[in-house]
């Protein structure tokens, strides 16, 4: 499966933007990392942290300006639903729908899964109604009010993003340096866990001895 990242408006300025050093990659490291030079040292990148960040800026923007693509499925799928699913879904169906899911009632326990969003139909594995539900109880498991579209948004991008274990060829990690070169927050991936680990040309020196 080649590695493509969806493109990156240019920040809204509506947060202080970050800025990273230009990196020059150089490899991979266990299937996880992705290893980088640049100013004053050497950089090891979390490939699922960072990947999750540019997915997470992204459809944030495409839920803003209400232009978030949606795949329809083949065949509608019907999903069951336990009592808190059903609560979450009701509560929250102008998120669910600005995220790109469509969704209508199909029973008192069951709804009829039309359309999932294209980022997760691209990336996901399995059933989209097992995806619609491990979403609703990651996004729900911190209560189904305050903060829960947020929460829906970024547990998305982390279903979509790139996995550890996934071998990325040098192009394919250079495109996503690229691309959180442009995130707003690139330090971080949605959920507050680094993106990055930096090694100062200081501290490599140290350990070799060589000050």
């Amino acid at each position: 499966e080649a590695f493509t990242g969806p493109p990156l408006a240019p920040g809204t300025g509506t947060t202080h933007r970050q800025v990273l050093p230009v990196l020059r990659v150089i490899g991979q490291a266990h299937e996880m990392y992705i290893l980088a030079e640049g100013p004053g040292g050497v950089y090891l990148i979390d490939q699922h942290a960072a990947h999750e960040r540019v997915l997470y800026e992204d459809i944030r923007r495409r839920v803003a300006s209400r232009s978030v693509e949606s795949q329809p499925l083949l065949e509608p799928e019907p999903v069951d639903l336990a009592p808190v699913h059903a609560a979450v879904i009701e509560e929250q169906a102008t998120a669910l729908s600005a995220a790109g899911f469509v969704i209508e009632p199909f029973g008192p326990r069951t709804a009829l899964l039309r359309a999932v969003p294209k980022l997760l139909a691209d990336r996901g594995q399995g059933r989209p109604g097992d995806w619609l539900i491990r979403l609703l109880d990651d996004a729900a498991e911190r209560g189904r009010k305050d903060g829960w579209q947020d929460r829906l948004l970024y547990t998305l991008a982390c279903h979509a993003a790139v996995r550890a274990g996934r071998r990325m060829t040098l192009d394919e990690s250079r495109e996503l340096i690229r691309q959180l070169e442009q995130a707003e927050n690139p330090h971080t991936c949605p959920h507050g866990r680094p993106t990055m680990v930096h090694l100062t040309s200081g501290q490599l020196e140290r350990e070799f001895g060589r000050r």
